[in-house]
C-alpha cells in the first residue's frame, strides 16, 4: 500500500487508533489534576539522578482547589481494558496496565515517582544507600498496618522482597540483589545488598517488585491457594470481591495511613477489552470512568462537554511492533528482514487514518520527556517501500524460499485493523505470507512472556531512568522459548548489555543521558523493534466525577503518574458529587 493509498483508505476505516496494545509495567511513574469539565494533559520534567532520601511525615492536603473541597463517600465503576490471568500475589502477578491500575489500590509500593523525574519514599519512611550503591537500607514507615492488622515493619519488607527476588518475573528485576536481611539492631529496617553498583535501585521499588502484601496473608495463601485472589495490603482500599473477567470490587480502608485518602467508599473495576465498547459503556451510564489509548475516543472526548477527560503523556510508553529476534530458523534473526519491515510501514498514515492524528510518530523507544529521546535517532520516519523490497530481495538471494510471518494482535477491532494495514505493508515489501493471529487479551501477555510469537503488537518502555528498561532488553532476561522471560523478543546484544550495565552503575546524569541516546541509536540501527507512536492515555469520566489528580508525597514533593506503569493514576484521589 502506498502512502496515497493508505491515506485514501481513511474513508474505509471506522475504528479509532488504539496505541498498539498491552505492556507490562513492573516499575512506575507521573503528575496532575483537573476539574471534571476540562481535558488536561500531564507532563513531567527531565530525569534527575536518584539521591539519598529521607521522608518527612507531611500529611497531604486535598487534591483540588479550595472551592472544590472533596466530598467523601460514593462508589465508582471503572472500565479497564483487561483482566489479570494470574493470582493477585505481588511476586506471581502477570501484570499489565489494568492489573496495576487495580492492584495499586490494595498494595502500596515502597517508593513512588516524583515531579523531579526521580523517586520518593512512600510506604518506606526512607531508602538510603552506601557510597557505592551496593547496600540499601529501607526503613518501614511507622504505625502502618496491613488490612488484616499485621504490622508493617522491616520483616514485612524482607518477606516481600525475598519473594520478589525468587519470583519467576520479578526475579528478573532483582537479579542483581545478593541478600535481603532484617537489620538485627532495628526491626523497622531491611538491608539489601547487591552484586554491582545499582544507583537506580529505588526505581525498582515503584512497581511490582515494590508492592507490599501482608506476610500473614502470603503464608495463608501458600497453604490455601484459594486465598490467592483475595489480596491483603496496606493500600487505600481493601479487597471485597473478585470474579474473573467480570469484576474486582474493593471498599474504603478507613485506617489508611495517608489521610485524608481515600475519598470514595468503594470502587468496582470491570474488564471491557474492546476500546470502543468501553467508551460506549461510559456514554450509556454502565460505568463512571475508563482508561483508553484509543485515538478516536480521545479525540471525541477532547471536544466533549458531556464528559471529563484527563490525558497522560509524560514519560510514557511507546507503541510498537515487538519482534522475536533470536528464534531458531526465523527470518527475523536477520537485520535485513527486520529493517525491511521498518521501512515498509507508513506509520503516519495509520495514525492519521485510524487514530484521528492523536499520537505522535515515534523516533525510538523513548518518548519526548524521557532521557534518551532523540528527534533524529536514525529510525526511518517515512515509508520507503523500494528500500524495503531491496532488503527482502537481498535476503532471499542468500536464503531462497518463501517467507511466512505470524502477526499477533488482541481481539480488539481497532488492533485488528492496524494488523491488516501491517499485513499489506509487509506483503508489498516481499513477505510471501503474513498470518494475523488474534489472541484473547487475558492470554496476550503470557504469550509474549513465553516468547511464542514472531511479530507482536505491543506498547512499553515508559519511565524515567534507562535502568527501568534493563530487564526488558538485557540478555540475562532472555531465556529460552517456552519459559517466562521479560526480554520478550529475546534480544541478545553484547553492546546493548554493556550500555545497560554502565548506566546501572552510574550516578552521572550527563553520562547517563549519553548512554540512553546510544541505546536509542542502536535500536534504530538493528531494528529490534518497529517503533510506531508515543502513547497518549485518556481517562474519561462523568462530569460528577472529580479527578484523577496527583497528591503531595510525604517528603513534600508532588507525585506524578503514568510513566513506567503507563497510563495509571491514583484512584484514592477521586471523589464524586453526592
Amino acid at each position: 500500500m502506498s502512502r496515497s493509498e493508505a491515506r485514501h483508505s481513511r474513508t474505509r476505516s471506522a475504528r479509532g487508533f488504539a496505541a498498539l496494545l498491552i505492556s507490562i509495567g513492573l516499575i512506575g511513574a507521573a503528575c496532575g489534576g483537573d476539574d471534571a469539565k476540562t481535558a488536561t494533559t500531564e507532563t513531567a520534567g527531565e530525569t534527575t539522578p536518584p539521591e539519598e532520601t529521607s521522608a518527612a511525615t507531611t500529611v497531604p492536603p486535598p487534591t483540588t482547589a479550595a472551592e472544590e473541597l472533596p466530598v467523601p463517600g460514593g462508589k465508582l465503576v471503572f472500565g479497564v481494558e483487561a483482566d489479570t490471568s494470574s493470582p493477585w500475589r505481588p511476586s506471581e502477578m502477570v501484570c499489565a496496565i489494568s492489573c496495576h491500575q487495580i492492584i495499586r489500590n490494595i498494595f502500596d509500593t515502597l517508593t513512588l515517582p516524583n515531579e523531579d523525574g526521580s523517586w520518593s519514599p512512600y510506604l518506606a519512611e526512607s531508602v538510603e544507600s552506601n557510597a557505592d550503591y551496593t547496600e540499601w537500607r529501607i526503613t518501614a514507615r511507622a504505625d502502618v498496618t496491613f488490612h488484616d492488622g499485621t504490622p508493617f515493619d522491616g520483616a514485612a519488607i524482607v518477606e516481600n522482597l525475598t519473594r520478589a527476588k525468587t519470583g519467576i518475573l520479578t526475579g528478573n528485576i532483582l537479579r542483581a540483589v545478593d541478600s535481603i536481611e532484617l537489620d538485627p539492631a532495628d526491626p523497622m529496617v531491611a538491608v539489601v545488598t547487591t552484586n554491582t553498583s545499582w544507583a537506580a535501585f529505588p526505581f525498582a521499588l515503584m512497581g511490582q517488585a515494590g508492592y507490599q502484601a501482608s506476610p500473614e496473608w502470603l503464608a495463608a495463601s501458600d497453604a490455601d491457594p484459594l486465598l490467592s485472589p483475595h489480596p491483603v495490603g496496606t493500600g487505600p482500599f481493601m479487597y471485597e470481591d473478585y470474579r474473573p473477567n467480570e469484576l474486582f470490587s474493593m471498599t474504603r480502608n478507613d485506617n489508611y495511613w495517608n489521610a485524608p485518602y481515600p475519598y470514595l467508599d468503594a470502587i468496582e473495576f470491570r474488564p471491557i477489552p474492546d476500546a470502543l465498547n468501553r467508551r460506549d459503556a461510559l456514554k450509556s451510564g454502565t460505568i463512571d470512568i475508563f482508561h483508553s489509548t484509543n485515538g478516536e475516543t480521545i479525540n471525541e472526548f477532547r471536544n466533549s462537554t458531556d464528559f471529563g477527560l484527563t490525558e497522560i503523556t509524560n514519560n510514557g510508553e511507546t507503541a510498537y511492533t515487538l519482534l522475536h529476534v533470536t528464534q531458531e530458523g526465523s527470518p527475523l534473526n536477520d537485520r535485513r528482514v527486520r529493517c525491511a519491515l521498518a521501512l515498509s510501514e507508513d506509520r503516519q498514515a495509520v495514525i492519521d487514518t485510524i487514530g484521528a492524528g492523536v499520537q505522535q510518530i515515534a523516533t525510538g523507544p523513548f518518548s519526548p520527556t524521557q532521557v534518551g529521546y532523540l528527534e533524529d535517532s536514525g529510525w526511518p520516519l517515512e515509508q520507503d517501500m523500494a528500500a524495503a523490497q531491496a532488503l527482502i530481495a537481498d535476503y532471499k538471494a542468500e536464503f531462497p524460499g518463501p517467507i511466512t510471518l505470524s502477526l499477533a494482535a488482541t481481539q480488539d477491532e481497532t488492533n485488528l485493523t492496524i494488523a491488516q494495514f501491517q499485513q499489506q505493508f509487509y506483503t508489498e515489501a516481499g513477505i510471501d505470507e503474513v498470518v494475523i493471529d488474534q489472541i484473547d487479551q487475558g492470554a496476550y501477555i503470557v504469550t509474549a512472556l513465553l516468547g511464542d510469537f514472531q511479530v507482536f503488537q505491543w506498547r512499553n518502555h515508559g519511565g524515567f531512568d534507562l535502568d527501568m528498561q534493563y530487564h526488558w532488553w538485557h540478555s540475562s532476561s532472555a531465556t529460552d522459548v517456552g519459559t517466562l522471560a521479560l526480554n520478550f523478543g529475546r534480544i541478545k546484544d553484547p553492546a546493548l548489555d554493556a550500555l545497560l550495565e554502565e548506566n546501572r552503575a552510574s550516578d552521572d546524569p550527563v553520562r547517563k543521558k549519553e548512554i540512553a541516546e546510544e541505546v536509542n541509536r542502536l535500536f534504530a540501527t538493528e531494528c529490534y523493534n518497529l517503533w510506531t507512536s508515543y502513547t497518549v492515555w485518556g481517562i474519561g469520566y462523568k462530569l460528577g466525577v472529580h479527578g484523577p489528580s496527583g497528591f503531595v508525597l510525604p517528603d513534600g514533593k508532588n507525585v506524578v503518574f503514568g510513566a513506567g506503569i503507563a497510563g495509571t493514576f491514583y484512584p484514592m484521589t477521586l471523589w464524586v458529587e453526592q
